[in-house]
């Protein structure tokens, strides 16, 4: 288990920046390189990429083992990019919900969607991820990728999930988990921290109480 508490050009938030399954850690091409070092605590091979030029690359991209969701305004390019990694790429048309990093998150067993998204993108996200799929908020929001930081062996939800919505995710995503926050108490943990099965990456502004949180939630410690 690697932890590693750090920050993109200035901003805690790295779930902005970065995308992770057990297989691959999707960072931006221009990313800085203590920024390439802290992802190495992920244990996964890191692949450089943009989003229509940008490098939020962590919003705009919903991704596990099997797949990766893109938004329409993906490049051609950059498509390519992301299918070198040997992952199918769907593409997501509803421009509403182009951050796809705050409107799903999953792991290899389960996603859970915005629940205003439209049947063929479910059914899309449902194919390119190979998972079971579910449309439901978390703390009343309906961007659970920004509420959620989820792997194979854990998860961390926003810290005002209520009961039923925590057991909703236990048995979606396969494991149990723990309500929480970041950066001294955001609770959209989704854009607060990266992790997979092997590590963690989490903003530099969070506490060692949150950290510890976090660690457990994912089964991280040890």
């Amino acid at each position: 288990m690697a932890v590693w508490r750090g920050q993109y050009d200035g901003n805690s938030y790295v779930g902005l920046y970065a995308k992770a399954s057990d297989q691959l850690c999707i960072v931006p091409r221009g990313a800085p390189e203590k920024f390439l070092r802290g992802a190495s605590a992920l244990g996964a091979p890191l692949l450089r990429a943009s989003i229509d030029g940008s490098p939020y690359v962590g919003l705009y991209l919903a991704m596990n083992s099997n797949g990766i969701l893109a938004p329409s305004f993906l490049s051609a390019e950059e498509r390519q990019e992301l299918e070198g990694s040997g992952l199918k790429v769907g593409i997501l048309r509803d421009s509403r919900f182009s951050a796809l990093g705050n409107n799903v998150a999953c792991n290899d067993r389960g996603a859970l969607l915005n629940p205003g998204m439209h049947h063929e993108d479910v059914k899309l996200a449902e194919k390119i991820l190979g998972v079971p799929v579910r449309q439901a908020t978390v703390a009343g929001y309906h961007t659970p990728g920004s509420c959620l930081v989820a792997t194979n062996k854990g998860w961390l939800a926003h810290n005002r999930i209520t009961p039923d919505e925590g057991a909703m995710l236990e048995e979606l995503f396969g494991s149990p988990g723990l309500n929480g926050t970041t950066n001294m108490g955001s609770a959209f943990v989704g854009i607060g921290a990266v992790a997979n099965s092997k590590g963690l990456i989490v903003g530099e502004s969070s506490s060692g109480f949150e950290e510890s949180r976090i660690t457990q939630a994912l089964d991280l410690v040890g």
